[in-house]
Order: C-alpha cells, then structure tokens, then sequence
C-alpha cells in the first residue's frame, strides 16, 4: 500500500506522530511532552539547572577534601558553587510552587523556598527558617503525595517518601540547631537515606532501570570495601552522612539510580530529576540541603501528571 494519504501527501508515520508501532509514545514524543508548554518548559529548566548546580557543589566538596591529594579549590570557587546551588534550588522550588495547582504544595513550597533562602542570608532568622522550612515541605509533600484510594505499592512508595523526606528534614534540622538533641541527627540521616531507598520502587517492570540500580549498589559496596576510608570521607563532606552503614547508602544510591534511569526511559523527566537530587541533595541537616531533597521529593511524588501524545491520563497522585 502506499505510503501517500488521500489527498496525495506523505503519510505521517509512526515516529513522526511521536509513537512507535504499538501506538505506545516514542523518543520524539516523550520529548514532545517534556517541553510542551511554556510552564512545564519553565520548571524542567529550573529543576535541570538545580540539579547540576547541587551535583556540582558535591563534586567540590568532595575534591577540595580528598584524603589524598585534595585537590585546590579556592574559597571564591566554593562561595559561587554554594551560591549557585541554593539560588537555583530557590528558583526551582518556585517554579514548581507556581505552576502547580495545588494550593497545599504551591503555599508550602513557597514557604520552603522564601524563608529557606533567607535563613542562609540572614543567619538571625536561621530558627523561623527552620520552622518554615520544616513545616512548608510537610505540608506540600503530604499535598503532593494525594489522598491514598487504594495501597498499590506505587501509593505505599509515595507515602514512604513524602513522610520520610518530611521526618528527615524535621529530624535533621532541629537536630542541627541544637533544637533537639544533637545525637538524633543520625536518625534524621537514616530517614533520609530510606527516603531515597523507596524511590527504587518507582522503577518497578523496568528490567534495565533495575539492573542500573542493582550495579550501582554492588559498585558502591566493592568501592566500600577496597577504600572504606575514602567512601566514608566523601559521604561525610559531599553528604554531610555520617551515622549510616555504608550497606544502607548502597542500598538507597541503587533505589536512586534505578529510579532515575526509569524515569529517563518512560520521558518522565519530573522522576528523573527529582531522584537525581534525592542522590546529591544528601543528609538535609543545612537550609540548602534541605530544600534540595524537599525539591527532589516534590519531582518525584509529582511524577505522570498530565497527558501524554497518545492521549492518555497520566496521573500517579491520586
């Protein structure tokens, strides 16, 4: 049969309506659906830009203290890079605030970002900002993760990450202030870690997303073993994790990876992003980590929202 429609032009195939043979989106139409809109397009951008801005204050932190050889970083450098981070964060936090329709996550984000970045800038409110902070992030992860209808394992994933990462932030916070007892900032930074950890059940039915996560997990435990002072150095200064077993970490780096990965695969760039930061924003006990793995958090309970090309509701809060 030809390849001509009716009125003598070109028949569109399958790639050029973005979907593969079985109707089933393809690359050009995930792609199509990341950047459709100019809000989405807003958010994706910002949330790409926190992202790289956290991933790359990591990477300073960690090579300016390597135990052998650290590598020189000038102090200008690690302002800027710390500077950046919490900038874009804020910005990000913002833009997912302001497009979303949910008045509990657009009030609770903003509250997050707002006082969040004027805690670092003007230390006199760093208790206030904590409160708010604090408070904001439950608010919109409980916003953000829905009303549960049923208890899939998808829905118990969502819960165990929005009330992780809200305990977390809660927990490490205070802890950090001196509100609480300085010894439960280890508990802040298991809730944290197992906050990370249940990601991975996002990437349930994806054998590849799996199989990244479980190489993750085994390269993470053979680099403990081989050099388990230098492991341990770089989860301290590019983390701030120090109370975890090294197997724990391992185990939520694989649930991050393998969230991500999924997330990369389906064209949900929300999932991929938002488990991206959960694996760089690290234990939340400063305003800025804090409000990286609020923002990752929020990435990812958000997830599916919307309509793909085919047509199809896409909605993972309920």
């Amino acid at each position: 049969m030809s390849n001509e429609a009716a009125n003598g032009e070109p028949a569109a195939d399958a790639s050029d309506r973005g979907t593969d043979a079985t109707g089933v989106p393809g690359v050009r139409g995930r792609l199509a659906d990341t950047l459709a809109g100019d809000e989405v397009s807003a958010v994706f951008v910002a949330s790409t830009v926190a992202l790289a801005a956290v991933i790359v204050g990591v990477a300073v932190r960690i090579l300016a203290n390597l135990p052998f050889d650290p590598v020189v970083v000038a102090p200008a450098v690690r302002t800027a890079t710390a500077a950046a981070a919490l900038l874009s964060v804020t910005a990000a936090l913002a833009a997912v605030a302001v497009t979303i329709p949910s008045a509990r996550v657009r009030v609770g984000l903003l509250f997050a970002a707002v006082f969040g970045c004027l805690g670092v800038v003007a230390p006199v409110v760093t208790l206030p900002a904590v409160v708010a902070v604090t408070a904001g992030g439950g608010v919109a992860l409980a916003g953000a993760a829905g009303t549960a209808t049923s208890w899939s394992s998808h829905v118990v994933s969502q819960r165990l990450v929005a009330a992780g990462v809200a305990l977390a932030v809660a927990v490490s916070l205070s802890s950090a202030t001196g509100v609480v007892d300085g010894s439960l900032r280890s508990a802040g930074e298991l809730l944290a870690v197992a906050s990370v950890a249940a990601v991975g059940a996002r990437s349930a039915g994806d054998a590849v997303a799996v199989g990244a996560g479980l190489a993750a997990v085994v390269a993470f435990v053979v680099a403990s073993i081989a050099s388990p002072f230098v492991v341990g150095s770089a989860l301290l200064v590019g983390f701030a994790i120090t109370g975890v077993p090294h197997v724990l970490v391992a185990v939520a780096g694989g649930g991050g990876v393998a969230a991500a990965v999924a997330g990369l695969r389906r064209g949900e760039w929300r999932l991929a992003v938002g488990a991206g930061l959960l694996l760089f924003a690290g234990a939340p006990v400063t305003l800025p980590g804090a409000m990286a793995l609020l923002l990752g958090a929020a990435l990812v309970l958000l997830a599916g929202t919307g309509k793909g090309t085919d047509g199809t509701e896409r909605t993972v809060v309920p």
